[in-house]
């Protein structure tokens, strides 16, 4: 009886849309009608699925831990966020997410995903984050299955040869979307590719250069909406010096300027390397060779750092680190600072500011300029590596691999629209400058890889209120152009 009324429904169903194409179809025929004869779920069977998922192994790991080393400088009470570990879920989005996503993958293949957490600013870039991969190395002790380093550290354990290009792991694709294409573009040398990131961590976003507006100083003092300049593309440097200085004044009449009065600005000394990059430049850039060579000294960089420098350097407009560091934040949520030049993860510490704030991308060099960009923060950030020595590759790209897609309807989606989106800011327009600084993230190597360091000299330029970029450069030209030489001759060994 009921193969009887399943063949009555079908049959009704394929004269129901006979009579439907019947009734759509004109003189040009309907391209998306089924062909004469065909069902409705037999058209369903043979169209393609639109979704792209990853290619991966039927495997069952007979429960075997999966461990993933943590080392860089910030510690996750800094994020609020452990990328790799959450034993239950609290109710806290970024938390339940990975717990969701690290099950899925756990049960998938038959493994326990284990941090073994060292994060913190005593371990990422002193070196001692890359000592355990060494050490691990050396020994040959298949201690780690992959890891997230710090930029510092990682950089130096590619081209000392203690981890592996991840092109050469099987079931590990770059070129699927889940892993970040600029960090691809960025940095692969020579074909090859040490340490990347993309949806399965959320660090690379929190470690992301953007500013901060407070939307009643604006109002107040009747000036010109950022938003519609970003989307007007005439959110440059020299739009933004004139706005940020034209808001400072002594609040409280005793004729000093500090913690309790009125600022434009205020600024942390890595801005001088965020300004570098949204120029459009790079301190050094992989060239098509495959090597490393020096591109800080640009007439642009020059003239970016000639605009930015009378602004970030006079304490009567702009209220710096050197002022106050404890004060700092604190008077951007009390509406004592017009703009704020930080990371995306400041966001978080606003989301009771009684004042609407907004999001801003760092400005153009000039109206010109086809793209904002933004820096990656070399100290803060870390990246995924796999260990020259590890028990089991092929397991170590099917897990990453699988980690990485799990990650985006999870992770991804609970960090982007519930924990920016849905809970601190507080705006459409914010959302979509959000979309734009994430898009246009810059990977700089010769921030990661410590050339000259320029990355500690420009700052210094800031620390000490140092106009002359050209002696600085100058002085450290030499030194920069022997590490970048000694870099490039160890890849050249490696990838021969």
């Amino acid at each position: 009886m009921k193969n009887r009324h399943a063949k009555i429904i079908s049959l009704i169903l394929i004269l129901v849309l006979a009579a439907l194409s019947f009734i759509n179809c004109g003189d040009k025929a309907d391209s998306t009608t089924p062909v004469s004869g065909t069902t409705a779920a037999e058209v369903t069977e043979t169209q393609p699925e639109t979704e792209l998922k990853p290619e991966l192994p039927d495997a069952d790991y007979g429960g075997k831990t999966f461990n993933i080393l943590t080392a860089g400088n910030w510690s996750n009470d800094w994020t609020e966020i452990y990328d790799f570990t959450a034993d239950e879920q609290d109710g806290t989005p970024v938390n339940d997410a990975v717990y969701i996503r690290n099950r899925a993958v756990e049960e998938q293949f038959n493994i326990e995903i284990k941090e073994i957490n060292n994060m913190g600013s005593s371990v990422g870039g002193t070196g001692k984050g890359g000592k355990f991969i060494e050490k691990s190395v050396m020994a040959g002790d298949n201690a780690y299955d992959a890891s997230q380093m710090g930029a510092y550290d990682v950089s130096v354990l590619a081209y000392k040869g203690y981890v592996i290009d991840l092109n050469s792991i099987k079931w590990l694709n770059l070129e699927n979307p889940w892993w970040d294409q600029k960090a691809n573009s960025d940095l692969t040398i020579r074909g090859m590719m040490f340490y990347t990131t993309g949806d399965i961590s959320t660090l690379d976003n929190d470690c992301t250069f953007c500013i901060l507006f407070n939307k009643k100083l604006i109002a107040d003092n009747s000036l010109e909406n950022p938003y519609k300049l970003v989307q007007d593309g005439t959110w440059t440097i020299d739009k933004f010096v004139s706005m940020a200085g034209s808001l400072s004044r002594d609040l409280n009449g005793d004729s000093k300027m500090d913690e309790n009065d009125m600022y434009g600005f205020c600024i942390w000394q890595d801005s001088m390397m965020g300004m570098v990059n949204a120029a459009g430049e790079k301190f050094a850039t992989i060239n098509n060779d495959g090597n490393i060579e020096l591109t800080l000294n640009t007439e642009k960089t020059v003239n970016m750092l000639d605009k930015y420098i009378p602004l970030a350097y006079d304490r009567n407009l702009t209220y710096s680190i050197y002022h106050s560091k404890d004060a700092i934040e604190n008077m951007f949520a009390n509406d004592q600072v017009m703009f704020y030049t930080r990371y995306l993860c400041i966001i978080k510490k606003y989301r009771n500011m009684d004042t609407d704030f907004g999001l801003l991308p760092y400005p153009k060099y000039d109206e010109s300029q086809s793209s904002y960009y933004h820096t990656v923060a070399p100290y803060g950030c870390s990246f995924i590596c796999v260990p020259m020595v590890v028990q089991d590759f092929e397991m170590t790209g099917a897990v990453l691999e699988a980690m990485a897609y799990e990650s985006v309807d999870t992770v991804t989606k609970a960090y982007y629209d519930i924990t920016l989106e849905g809970k601190t800011l507080r705006d459409e327009e914010s959302s979509e400058v959000l979309d734009i600084i994430l898009k246009t993230r810059v990977f700089d190597i010769g921030q990661f890889y410590q050339i000259g360091p320029y990355n500690e000299r420009i700052m210094d330029l800031f620390r000490k209120n140092d106009t002359d970029f050209a002696s600085m450069y100058a002085k450290h030209e030499g030194a920069a152009l022997k590490l970048i030489g000694e870099i490039n001759d160890a890849f050249a060994e490696i990838t021969e």
